[in-house]
């Protein structure tokens, strides 16, 4: 096995536990969740470029027809920016004590404040920051924004 392979293989580990843990490990961190809320994805085109260029790197390792393992793990690091990019979906989790963004719970009487914006986009202010939430479905949004308005502390 040479480096290159190692290397790779360390990666490709990685990012294999990475998924696994953010889409079903993850969710076990909090309480159970009452709904989820699909989020709009942002721009894919720095994950597009490096997927092509894992692309070409795969084709020219398939040209040279050396290392099999090396086109595995190359197809599989494809496969899993595709999936990471494209077909994984970010998700709000909704449930009683708070919402889950990103693995992070901000639990309601943490909002001090919430804005919508005309553009569809919930403003969560924070003590230290914002948290922006760009929903998919209006509908979701305004299933949001009224149950923020019933919480006894926000």
């Amino acid at each position: 096995m040479t480096v290159q392979t190692f290397i790779l293989s360390i990666i490709v580990s990685l990012c294999l536990a990475l998924a696994i843990y953010s889409e079903w490990l993850r969710p076990l961190r909090f309480p159970p969740t009452q709904w989820t809320i699909p989020l709009r994805r942002v721009s894919h085109k720095d994950l597009g470029i490096a997927t092509v260029l894992l692309l070409i790197v795969f084709i020219q390792q398939l040209l040279r027809a050396e290392g099999y393992l090396t086109s595995g793990l190359l197809l599989g690091l494809i496969l899993l920016s595709l999936w990471y990019g494209w077909i994984r979906q970010p998700m709000a989790r909704i449930n009683a004590e708070g919402i889950v963004i990103k693995g992070r719970l901000i639990r309601w009487p943490q909002v001090h404040r919430y804005q919508l914006t005309p553009e569809g986009i919930l403003i969560l202010h924070l003590a230290q920051q914002q948290v922006t939430l760009s929903v998919q479905h209006a509908d979701d949004l305004q299933r949001l924004y009224q149950h923020i308005i019933a919480q006894p502390d926000g």
